[in-house]
């Protein structure tokens, strides 16, 4: 069955899988840009209270950049869940 929807999913809505893609890959230039940033700060020498306030604004940070995809990538799922059942 999971081959089944993935095909059905291919066959209605290519752009939907083309965007989800981009989304997906905005996401992991965010992630991986939050990564970079907690091991720059890793590596300075600061009072660890700071740091951990400062990990804290990244972590922040992070999570309010990936937000809106993360929503966006939910509407796309769901709209082509709707695609895949409505075929």
């Amino acid at each position: 069955m999971p081959n089944n929807l993935h095909q059905t999913y291919g066959k209605c809505s290519p752009s939907l899988n083309a965007m989800m893609r981009e989304v997906l890959h905005v996401l992991g230039s965010i992630d991986f840009a939050a990564e970079v940033e907690l091991e720059n700060l890793k590596m300075k020498p600061l009072d660890p209270n700071l740091k951990e306030q400062l990990k804290g604004k990244i972590r922040a940070a992070h999570w309010e950049k990936r937000r809106l995809y993360v929503d966006i990538l939910e509407t796309l799922r769901r709209r082509q869940h709707r695609l895949a059942f409505a075929a």
